[in-house]
């Protein structure tokens, strides 16, 4: 691979092992310290851990091997982040571990993706329209993760040629493999539908929200809570340029990668902290006010203003701690749980706390009198 030696006048000693390490360390850590936040958050409003949390946790520890598998493994035994000159002894290594992180890599940001889908569930599933959408997205998101993992186990066959065929001592010659995969038009596919699927899931919640009879000011808002995912998506087109950009007829393979896996990594780690980021309310409001409860609702001498939430014309009103739908008017079949989601109970034209009402806790659904389907119950008249 690079038996022409190095170009002259090249330095073998430069390294960017350094940016590599940090950029994956520093994100992972925030990236844990996100998830441990979000678990945080639901003892605090005394919510159990539901499965958009354990997904997120799990997605956390194969991250975590990815990082391990590219900061350690590759880097210190497969000279990842040096010119490939000073470490072709290593190749074998790094081109081990380069197949394992294609596999933790496509795991890790599908198992981000399943998480935020559950979590939509979890609040906007109600809708006939937004469960559909999920699943859509859902069987989607699983088509690509397939593709993707296919694509890396048969891009050389045998498979255990991607990395063998760098041993010397294997033996192999040219004529007992074939790895057939254009490597630069593989990782752009991979790359442009992530970048598709990451805009579709911003799109997911914005219809149930417009939907909600609030002003628009206050819709507006609720929509760019939601739309921080644009942080990952903003990754993802930096990690698609430096693909382009990469020259892979360029031997030198253990250096020129380097800045294209960086962003993998911060991107799976920015994708863990925004799909944590909804959930923080709790903690948010213990750091301001004190208290995990806090809810910025003040009393009214009327009923003026009372916007509802679940999509029906009813108002929901509040008396002695409890929500009941306005006297002689059914519960909506979309109503929220009164003490869980973010738009429970009675917003007024003067009051929208931005995440919670009446010591709302979490974003949820009322898991109580639902159909199999998700639904409520219609009430009897």
């Amino acid at each position: 691979m690079s038996s022409s030696g190095p170009p002259p006048g090249l330095d073998l000693t430069e390294t960017k092992v350094p940016s590599l390490v940090s950029g994956f360390v520093i994100t992972w850590v925030f990236a844990l310290t996100s998830v441990g936040l979000r678990v945080k958050a639901r003892q605090l409003a005394r919510n159990e851990i539901w499965w958009d949390d354990w997904i997120i946790i799990i997605s956390l520890l194969f991250s975590a091997a990815f990082m391990f598998d590219v900061t350690c493994y590759m880097t210190i035994n497969g000279g990842f982040g040096k010119h490939v000159w000073a470490t072709e002894d290593g190749l074998r290594v790094y081109f081990t571990g380069l197949f394992i992180a294609e596999y933790l890599y496509t795991i890790s940001i599908v198992l981000v993706k399943w998480a935020i889908l559950a979590f939509y569930w979890r609040i906007f599933s109600a809708a006939r329209q937004t469960r559909l959408a999920i699943y859509v997205l859902f069987g989607i998101t699983c088509a690509w993760g397939i593709a993707v993992l296919l694509v890396s186990t048969l891009q050389c066959l045998p498979v255990s040629a991607f990395w063998l065929r760098f041993d010397a001592d294997a033996g192999l010659t040219p004529s007992d493999y074939t790895c057939g995969v254009d490597v630069r038009l593989f990782f752009i596919a991979n790359a442009i539908p992530n970048i598709i699927t990451d805009i579709l899931l911003l799109l997911i919640p914005i219809p149930g929200i417009w939907s909600l009879q609030l002003r628009k000011t206050q819709k507006m808002a609720l929509v760019g809570i939601f739309t921080l995912g644009l942080f990952v998506t903003a990754v993802s087109c930096i990690r698609l340029y430096y693909v382009v950009a990469i020259d892979f007829a360029d031997p030198d393979t253990t250096w020129l990668l380097t800045e294209e896996m960086m962003w993998t990594g911060i991107e799976v780690n920015v994708g863990t902290i925004c799909a944590c980021l909804p959930s923080l309310k709790p903690i948010l409001n213990l750091v301001l006010h004190g208290r995990a409860d806090y809810s910025t609702k003040r009393a009214t001498g009327n009923n003026s203003g009372i916007m509802t939430v679940g999509g029906s014309a009813d108002p929901i009103k509040r008396d002695g701690g409890q929500a009941r739908s306005a006297s002689g008017m059914g519960t909506s079949k979309h109503q929220v749980s009164e003490d869980t989601h973010p738009l429970s109970g009675t917003l007024t034209d003067h009051d929208l706390d931005n995440w919670t009402e009446h010591g709302s806790q979490d974003l949820e659904l009322d898991q109580r009198n639902k159909t199999p389907d998700g639904r409520k119950p219609e009430q009897p008249a």
